[in-house]
This record gives structure tokens, sequence and C-alpha cells, in this order.
């Protein structure tokens, strides 16, 4: 294999990651915003309590679906309010 079609391949493999997370969201991306936006509010005036408090209530408000949310979020290394907005808001912003 020359490094051209390495180079292909690479980029196919990223093109193709990058689709299955997209499909793998549980909800929009639009509303990711709206939660990093909420939760960053609310994460200014108090400190994160190390749980999903905020998230919950976010999901609640919106008739978005808690427990396939929260699992998604714990797999993609979102395991507390704060951590959905540090370690996830990166990861929907790529997209």
């Amino acid at each position: 294999m020359d490094k051209k079609q390495k180079k292909e391949l690479l980029k196919k493999y990223a093109e193709e990651q990058k689709n299955n997370f997209i499909n793998s969201l549980p909800f929009k991306k639009s509303l990711f915003e709206k939660l990093f936006d909420y939760l960053d509010e609310n994460l200014e005036n108090h400190e994160c309590d190390h749980s999903y408090k905020l998230t919950i209530n976010f999901l609640k408000e919106h008739n978005l679906p808690v427990e396939k949310s929260l699992e998604w979020m714990k797999s993609n290394g979102g395991f507390c309010d704060c951590e959905v907005l540090w370690n996830i808001e990166d990861k929907i912003q790529e997209i």
C-alpha cells in the first residue's frame, strides 16, 4: 500500500467514525448546544455536585430521553454535569 492509499483509508476511517458518532447522538446537535449553554450558566454560580442534576432538569424540560441520554453521556466521558460540559462539548462542536 502506498502513501496515497494509506492516506485515503485514514480519511475514510475518520469519516466513518464521525458518522458513527453523529448517528449515536441521543438528540439533535442544536439541543446539545442549548444544554451546554444551560450548564455553563448554572455552573457559573454553583459548583458541580458531581451529579447529573442540571442535565436531568434540562432533559426533562425538553422532553428528551433521560436514561438513554445519560448512558450516551457516560460512554462519551460525561459522568456529571461539569464533565458533560467539559468533555462532550468539544466533541459535539467538531461535527
